[in-house]
């Protein structure tokens, strides 16, 4: 089926983000082969796109016909299925797709991403307990939050001395050690930081703050995070 009837098409909230270079590239091929046939844009009875938002961008603003076919069930597991298999979903498409679906443990990320200004790779780290894996976010797991959180984002804020204390090794090493550390020794590492060069993973991380610890300590004073 065709149309140039584009009113009647809606966007699910539950998609991934619109992506101008791919709507772009998508334009400069249709401009030069048109709407190619067999690839048409999925859509529910009611006109929710599930797949093809760039194709039907891409046509809409050339001012060509949308080729689409309707596809009936549960529109938001094809429509991620859909997606994945074409054009792999990153971590921040399933996460914003999981909190527009008001699930509430990626929202309240979205929120304390926005809130410290990080990297949803540093925010997932802070953000939910030790030893959550990446595929659990991507199959839309129920994810325990660290109660932590907050005041280890504003620990690693507050690390200003450095340039990189959002960066996700960092912020890692730190999660690793923080409950492990009495305040005045947080505070014994945060003051002495600028001394660490950025590092390439968080174990290295670890032993760095283990030996700014450390130092002048003897035998049972010693801390040993590195474990």
């Amino acid at each position: 089926m065709k149309t140039t009837n584009y009113s009647k098409f809606l966007f699910s909230r539950e998609n991934r983000e619109i992506r101008t270079k791919t709507v772009l590239a998508i334009k400069d091929s249709m401009t030069k082969f048109g709407f190619i046939p067999g690839r048409p844009v999925l859509i529910t009875k009611e006109w929710v796109i599930i797949d093809g938002q760039h194709r039907f961008l891409a046509a809409k603003e050339l001012g060509i016909s949308v080729e689409f076919e309707i596809v009936e069930g549960n529109y938001i597991d094809k429509m991620i299925l859909l997606n994945s298999t074409q054009s792999n979903w990153t971590l921040e498409d399933y996460v914003n797709s999981y909190a527009q679906q008001n699930i509430d443990c990626y929202r309240k990320l979205l929120k304390f991403k926005e809130k410290y200004d990080l990297s949803l790779s540093s925010a997932i780290t802070m953000f939910f307990v030790v030893g959550v894996k990446s595929d659990g976010i991507r199959k839309g797991e129920i994810l325990k939050i660290n109660p932590d959180a907050d005041k280890i984002a504003e620990f690693v804020l507050n690390c200003n001395t450095i340039a990189y204390n959002k960066d996700n090794k960092f912020v890692r090493a730190i999660v690793m050690v923080y409950n492990k550390l009495t305040k005045s020794q947080l505070s014994r590492l945060k003051s002495r930081l600028i001394i660490i060069p950025k590092l390439s993973n968080s174990r290295d991380f670890v032993i760095a703050f283990e030996n700014i610890i450390n130092k002048g300590k003897r035998g049972d004073y010693k801390v040993y995070l590195n474990k």
